[in-house]
């Protein structure tokens, strides 16, 4: 199996993490496709009038159409209806309902059964699979894993030096992220055998 799989992302919280670094570009560096789930790229784009995260991460990702693809999925189709009709309400957990949508009917779409997806991930839901069912050919990497692996293939100098921005931005208009998982991550292959690594 090939190291360059396809990267998923079920919860906005490795691109809101990036975007604290200055370190965005990173998922440009590992040759590989990223999926974004359409109600996750809501999340993270929903303002970009009034907020310059999701003006920038919007940018940066209509910016890069050969990385990025965004999903389409029954959940976001209805929060986007929803929206429309001056029904929606933010909270619960959408993101992980239209990631689950896609695991059952979008995934087969991208990798086949005998390859895996990257899924990279902030959300302790994710692991302890309250919210998802992880199917059989994907392989769970949190952020601070994910950029421990950058290092090791020496597309990034330190990656404690990442994680260490991402908690104490410089700029005053980026808020500290909180990552549970310190100091190595969560690295779990899939169940047919995975590596993402090159």
């Amino acid at each position: 199996m090939t190291a360059r799989c396809v990267i998923v992302m079920p919860d906005a919280g490795p691109i809101n993490s990036l975007w604290v670094a200055g370190e965005l570009s990173l998922l440009l560096k590992v040759g590989m496709p990223v999926i974004l789930v359409d109600q996750v790229f809501e999340e993270l784009t929903s303002d970009p009038e009034n907020y310059l995260k999701d003006r920038e991460v919007k940018a940066f990702v209509e910016d890069h159409p050969e990385i990025f693809t965004i999903e389409k999925t029954t959940v976001g189709r209805m929060a986007a209806v929803m929206r429309e009709q001056g029904t929606f309400e933010p909270g619960g957990s959408l993101g992980e309902a239209a990631i689950a949508d896609f695991f059952q009917h979008g995934l087969e779409k991208h990798v086949g059964p005998d390859q895996a997806a990257l899924l990279l991930f902030e959300d302790a839901d994710i692991r302890s699979v309250k919210v998802i069912r992880r199917p059989p050919n994907v392989h769970l990497v949190s952020t601070v894993s994910w950029l421990h692996g950058l290092e090791q293939m020496g597309l990034v100098a330190s990656a404690n030096d990442i994680i260490h921005a991402m908690m104490h931005p410089t700029d005053p208009n980026k808020r500290p992220r909180k990552l549970k998982d310190l100091p190595d991550g969560t690295d779990e292959p899939a169940e047919i055998g995975s590596s993402w690594k090159f």
